[in-house]
């Protein structure tokens, strides 16, 4: 088992710059997801620690061994792609052997392996079946089994469940995630789903433009987010965002977003107060945005006048799609909503849980979290 760590890496084609300083360490053992939107350099990445494309600038380590000039074949890895890449002519058997035959591996260790990765994903009874007689989900566990037998030091997932269907990828993210538990390596996992990056990761690293934006563990990033960015990426569906002036009246600090006006809780107070007379804007998640007839107990309650233009009926809860003024609004909703399309409605947000941002920098100013400092 290893540490992979990223020394200021910089990759570029031609003009282009895919990944720029990058810089991570990631823990012997250590489940880490790379995350972020298409072209942001999360694939990229991969592919330098595979040995797949080189380095610009800066090294890779895999434990205390540089690898920059090491061929992708010597690096103790094993990756799985978004595509199974499965020998449709060859068994089950066959294809996660092959790997191991082409280093020739002993006859006896090859099938003690094969059927030890089968047990471990529970495909048994699938090893003399051929490729195309497997399920999607059943042939992504078969290229997991591929890089299982290699029994490598860091496992590279690269978009591995795009292909599966919703349900297929519910029930595969929970095998890997498993799956890592059970052996014990450092998994580097590649995803543009946020969903993906929160139930899976030990932490996340969240990417734009080749650039990390932030680090650290699932409930870090969706507490406090170090910038608009990160705020508006982690969390299904997104954080609402609105400008509002920040306000002294009789003591009291408000949020005028020109078509409301909030009271800031007594305990947001003092980080705001140096802000008093500033455009900044704010983020508050739909989960924190309540029918006003089923709000939570124990929550700084501010309503807010809107109008609704679409709602979704989820099952056990209602997104509603809102306007205040001239700002959207998503809120997430207790089922018994009586909220329609077209009414005009009065919704409740919890101060306690807003985020504010610089306009400007976009940067954090404080945070949800800072309310429990």
């Amino acid at each position: 088992m290893a540490r992979v760590f990223y020394d200021h890496v910089w990759k570029r084609f031609d003009e282009v710059e895919a990944l720029k300083d990058f810089h991570l360490e990631i823990e012997d053992k250590e489940f880490l997801v790379l995350v972020g939107p298409s072209g942001c350099g999360k694939s990229t990445a991969l592919r330098l620690l595979a040995g797949l494309d080189s380095i610009t600038e800066g090294d890779i380590y895999i434990g205390d061994r540089r690898v920059n000039n090491v061929p992708a074949k010597d690096r103790d890895i094993a990756m799985v792609f978004q595509s199974y890449a499965l020998y449709p002519h060859m068994t089950i058997y066959g294809n996660i052997a092959f790997g191991l035959k082409l280093r020739k591996v002993p006859k006896e260790e090859i099938d003690r392996r094969v059927k030890q990765a089968a047990e471990i994903l529970g495909v048994e009874a699938l090893l003399k079946r051929k490729p195309g007689q497997l399920s999607g989900g059943q042939r992504q566990r078969i290229a997991l089994g591929r890089a299982i037998v290699r029994e490598p030091q860091v496992f590279l997932l690269d978009e591995p469940l795009s292909n599966l269907d919703a349900k297929l990828r519910v029930n595969t993210r929970a095998e890997i995630s498993k799956l890592h538990k059970r052996l014990g390596t450092t998994f580097v996992y590649v995803t543009h789903d946020q969903t993906e990056a929160m139930t899976m990761a030990d932490r996340i690293a969240v990417m734009s433009a080749g650039v990390i934006q932030q680090v650290g563990t699932p409930q870090h990033l969706y507490d406090e987010p170090v910038n608009v960015f990160v705020a508006g990426f982690i969390g299904s569906p997104a954080m609402n965002f609105f400008s509002a002036k920040i306000k002294s009246s009789d003591g009291e600090l408000e949020l005028d977003g020109g078509t409301f006006v909030l009271k800031v809780p007594k305990e947001r107070a003092p980080a705001l107060q140096p802000l008093v007379g500033r455009e900044m804007l704010f983020g508050i998640r739909p989960e924190n945005i309540h029918d006003n007839e089923f709000v939570p107990t124990g929550i700084h309650a501010a309503s807010i006048e809107v109008e609704i233009d679409v709602t979704e009926l989820m099952g056990n809860e209602v997104f509603l799609h809102t306007m205040a003024g001239d700002q959207k609004l998503l809120a997430r909703v207790d089922p018994r909503t009586r909220a329609k399309p077209g009414d005009k409605f009065e919704v409740v947000a919890d101060l306690e849980r807003m985020h504010v941002f610089d306009p400007e920098t976009r940067e954090a100013v404080t945070t949800a979290r800072e309310r429990d400092s």
